[in-house]
């Protein structure tokens, strides 16, 4: 039997793996979701989603304990919900419900900071006595508390607009900032009361971190046109592979510290597949110690700790024993409750690069999934953002397609994240252009050296990726039989009044002024070629409180695609943001796009894929 969507989705969702100081107990977030009786007497259940730290004793004898409330969750990648206390005698975390709790190992707690006027509070950190602690707040402002006096103060000076990641050095905080019409990853920096400590234009910082006692600050800059690990008055990781993404959340640490400040841990982007390497300054040495990419990196004595996942590994949290050249590693626990060594649905990609028929100096990258069972039908599948990357991850929602017998193909047009600042930078000002362009150079090379049919292609695509696919279709109905997406930018321009903050101004670098964005999303917007839409069959999902990109958007959309006689199906889910939390939701989208892509895709027997990728 093919895997469902219970069987990808459910599980428990575990974020931000952090050592004690001494390296003696680990903690981590753990999210499941349960059902749970809501309306007594009724029988009626709905899913309730547990968030918890769960504190591990590492040992022969592994104790494990949770905290005695929920707190905020974060992404698996990223974190910014908690932090230890400087001598490992307890946890300041954030609560699900906006307060901020000191929460000691011997079972007392303290509520720190209570919810500040429904504001959200993020990114936790001690200075090394354990006596002042800063936290973000809103992503807008550092404040410290004094927790001898129980005094806060705000911190930043108001001078930038955006102020994450705060960590303490040299007897003061420092935070990554950055202000309009900037994204973070256009040109931001390091700054602390004082004012910006580290700073050069058209360069982005981030992930400050420092060593364990305090005294060496590290960060990643993309100054040398690669985002690299540079080390204070040590020097810079300097390779023209990327050490970290886009910063689009807070505490990624796709690097870390060992407690000599002498040595480092970072993970490594070869074209979407992850390395995890180290670095010595006194030898100039890298060392590769693990394949997969990993993320939240927290090293102490002679254990590391990270999330690890790849095409073939479902996310998990794992120790490295440091003290060998070999790392051995043990798996502390795994996210998803399928066991997928029954299924040989996880492939690893293959990575294709592709000279650009227009200009041969252009290199395009793109990553294709053979399933083991192939029909012959592919998913082109657009990543969102557009400014970033999907690189080969655990991703259910590929695995649930070739299972099926689907080819999945993810293509990295320009714009994209993991090639260096260059290649970033060439969609500024040419959203809805180059990305479209470069995708039809993609699908034409899957057709004519990959051996697959246009009646057998459907383009995916969410957020921005919607955008893409919507836009290959309509510039070439002739490559695909179907486009499915979900809450999808179709009116570019409508995004200056709408959208979140974080966003509000990235239509500066995508697209240019305001004026200027006004004129191109009437060119550029699907909204703009609905006749064209018309010709390929649509379908689309979005949420009614989607805050990024409003309904509206697609509402409009299917209303314009209709009028122009085409086939367009339009699925609202009620309640639901950017993205689908609820467990039934996702199955009724998965549900409509198999019988969608049943109606529309030939299936041509097992794809020839001509020419083999470089194997990872």
């Amino acid at each position: 039997m093919p895997i469902s969507v219970n069987e990808c989705f459910e599980g428990r969702e575990l974020s931000e793996p952090r050592l004690s100081p001494s390296g003696r107990r680990l903690a981590y977030i753990r999210s499941i979701e349960r059902l749970d009786d809501v309306e007594s007497g009724t029988g009626a259940i709905s899913r309730v989603t547990d968030t918890r730290i769960v504190v591990r004793t590492l040992g022969e004898t592994t104790e494990e304990f949770a905290s005695p409330w929920q707190v905020r969750s974060a992404r698996s990648l990223g974190g910014g919900s908690f932090e230890w206390l400087p001598d490992g005698t307890g946890i300041v975390a954030v609560t699900r419900t906006g307060e901020l709790r000191l929460w000691s190992l011997d079972g007392s707690e303290r509520l720190l900071v209570e919810p500040i006027d429904g504001r959200t509070i993020s990114g936790p950190v001690m200075d090394t006595s354990g006596s002042r602690l800063a936290f973000v707040v809103d992503q807008a402002e550092i404040h410290e508390l004094d927790l001898s006096t129980n005094v806060c103060r705000r911190l930043d000076d108001g001078v930038f607009e955006f102020v994450i990641d705060p960590v303490w050095w040299n007897d003061r905080f420092v935070w990554h900032a950055w202000s309009p019409p900037n994204m973070p990853w256009n040109e931001s920096c390091l700054a602390s009361e004082v004012g910006e400590i580290r700073n050069q234009v058209s360069t982005q910082f981030q992930q400050p971190q420092v060593s364990h006692d305090g005294s060496c600050l590290g960060w990643l800059d993309d100054a040398s046109g690669w985002l690299n690990v540079v080390v204070d008055r040590q020097g810079r990781v300097d390779e023209t592979f990327e050490h970290g993404g886009p910063t689009w959340g807070e505490r990624q640490r796709s690097w870390c510290f060992d407690d000599s400040g002498r040595r480092v841990a970072f993970v490594r982007n070869e074209n979407g597949f992850g390395r995890l390497c180290t670095f010595d300054f006194d030898t100039g040495r890298t060392e590769e110690k693990a394949k997969a990419v990993h993320g939240q990196l927290s090293w102490h004595g002679d254990v590391l700790a990270a999330i690890r996942t790849g095409g073939k590994t479902p996310t998990q949290i794992v120790l490295y024993d440091t003290r060998e050249s070999d790392w051995k590693r043990t798996v502390v626990e795994i996210g998803s409750s399928f066991d997928w060594s029954r299924s040989a649905a996880l492939v690893e990609p293959d990575l294709l690069e592709i000279s650009h028929p227009k200009d041969g100096s252009v290199v395009l990258h793109a990553r294709l999934y053979s399933s083991p069972s192939s029909t012959g039908r592919l998913l082109c599948w657009f990543h969102g953002g557009p400014t970033d990357q999907w690189q080969v991850t655990f991703m259910p929602r590929f695995t649930y397609w070739i299972d099926r017998g689907y080819d999945v193909l993810v293509p990295d047009f320009r714009g994209s994240t993991g090639h260096g600042r260059l290649y970033t930078e060439a969609l500024n000002g040419n959203w809805g252009l180059v990305d479209v362009d470069d995708s039809i150079v993609v699908l034409e090379h899957a057709i004519s050296h990959r051996g697959f049919s246009s009646a057998s292609i459907a383009l995916l695509g969410s957020s921005a990726g919607g955008l893409t696919a919507l836009g290959a279709a309509a510039k070439r109905p002739d490559l695909v039989a179907a486009v499915a997406v979900a809450y999808p930018v179709s009116d570019i321009a409508g995004l200056d009044q709408v959208t979140h903050r974080f966003e509000a101004h990235y239509n500066r670098s995508l697209m240019g002024p305001a004026e200027v964005t006004v004129r191109l999303s009437a060119e550029r917007s699907p909204l703009a070629f609905a006749a064209e839409l018309a010709r390929v069959p649509v379908l689309c999902f979005h949420g009614t409180d989607d805050p990024v990109v409003p309904i509206d958007h697609s509402r409009r959309l299917a209303s314009n695609v209709r009028r122009h006689g085409g086939d367009v199906e339009l699925v609202e889910f009620a309640g639901e943001g950017h993205g689908f939390r609820k467990l039934d939701n996702k199955i009724e989208e998965f549900t409509i796009t198999e019988r969608f892509l049943d109606r529309h895709l030939a299936r041509t027997g097992s794809t020839r894929h001509l020419e083999r990728g470089l194997d990872r």
